[in-house]
């Protein structure tokens, strides 16, 4: 095991592979677990802020995979935060790197952010196995997949005990967000609603079986994902694009980056109007790399699915739930937009970048509160 673990990990292109044991291989032991979780997000959507909480779980990872940027890494974003694995080689810095985000998140948007980590060696003595896979999603974006209850349980023992995290110290360094990006606008639903939709069962086949309903009932991949190239429109907001200036700046210079943002995404409106050529690239091309290259539906011991439906078919797969929930097979969380919400790593213009998608107003994070009631319940019964 090395710090090229994850890299070496061979992937695979059928998202139903994540449902197959066979496709997972245990995660290197000497590698940590770090959490990164806004704490109070539910009120802090309430209150409107929700674009603010998913700009902190982006930043969280754009943070570490520039502190880390000499080796590949595994990572979640679960919309008001993210899970990260790095090797031991690297751990100081990603306390670092998720410190100063932390203390961004404080002193910038007023929310806390909770930052905490566990050695996976910690997890496999208390019993508990983390299990990793690679869904190979296009040539740009490689996603980690994860099963066998190690990344919900270890999630739950940093939450639980404030021993596992971590405080703010004096003199924190600098951190690093560049590729991080807010400058689409809000999505409007390719139908009539975009829904964030969160699943857990205790058999892998309902998954399987459950996206397969998706599927037959509502479409393919392509077909529900909510960032359709028609759909994608630049931002001259600067109301909207101050929001990556406010994690990127501060004072004065985020006014003039606000400004500059304004004039980077006229000059891409015109350059994809034009389909200009930039080396063997086209302009014209990007919206399409872009929808190619989402993070809208994921699994890290739960289902996580962003996608675009019609009313009737929403109430169809609310019954179809609702009736598994009742026989005990899985609980599950929903919540319902018109639009969805991108959050955007671009390392490369016309190369590596990961857009990341939730429904408007809440996403997973407001899922997560239903989610959370269902599987209250079940435990105490």
């Amino acid at each position: 095991m090395t710090i090229n673990f994850w890299r070496n990990i061979p992937a695979y292109k059928d998202f139903d592979a994540s449902f197959d044991i066979g496709a997972y291989t245990h995660f290197d032991s000497t590698w940590h677990l770090f959490i990164a979780d806004i704490q109070g997000s539910t009120q802090a959507i309430k209150d409107g802020c929700y674009k603010d909480v998913n700009m902190i779980g982006a930043m969280s990872i754009v943070a570490v995979l520039n502190a880390c940027s000499d080796i590949e890494i595994p990572f979640v974003f679960g919309g008001d935060g993210a899970s990260i694995l790095v090797p031991n080689s690297h751990f100081e810095q990603t306390k670092l790197a998720l410190l100063a985000t932390k203390e961004k998140s404080e002193r910038d948007f007023n929310l806390h952010l909770r930052v905490g980590s566990i050695l996976v060696q910690d997890l496999n003595d208390k019993g508990i196995d983390l299990l990793v896979a690679k869904h190979e999603i296009s040539k740009d974006y490689k996603q980690a997949i994860f099963f066998g209850g190690g990344m919900s349980q270890g999630d739950h023992l940093i939450k639980s005990d404030s021993t596992y995290c971590y405080d703010i110290i004096e003199n924190m360094p600098e951190v690093d967000f560049s590729g991080l990006e807010c400058r689409w606008q809000d999505i409007p639903s390719p139908k009539d609603e975009t829904i964030s939709l969160l699943v857990a069962a205790d058999d892998a086949k309902e998954y399987k079986e459950l996206l397969a309903y998706i599927t037959k009932n509502i479409g393919s991949y392509k077909q529900r994902n909510p960032v359709q190239e028609k759909k994608l429109q630049l931002s001259l907001s600067f109301s909207q694009l101050a929001h990556e200036a406010k994690a990127k700046a501060l004072g004065l210079e985020r006014y003039i980056l606000t400004k500059k943002l304004w004039l980077a995404n006229i000059l891409g409106i015109i350059l994809m109007k034009l389909d200009a050529k930039l080396d063997s690239s086209s302009w014209g091309q990007y919206k399409k790399q872009v929808a190619q290259t989402t993070d809208a539906e994921k699994f890290d011991d739960m289902l996580r699915m962003t996608f675009t439906l019609s009313t009737h078919d929403r109430k169809d797969l609310e019954h179809h739930l609702k009736a598994k929930h009742k026989q005990k097979k899985l609980c599950y969380g929903m919540h319902i937009s018109n639009r969805a919400l991108m959050t955007c790593l671009v390392f490369e213009r016309m190369g590596s970048q990961i857009h990341f998608v939730d429904a408007a107003d809440g996403g997973y994070a407001m899922a997560a509160v239903g989610l959370k009631q269902q599987l209250k319940i079940k435990a105490t019964a």
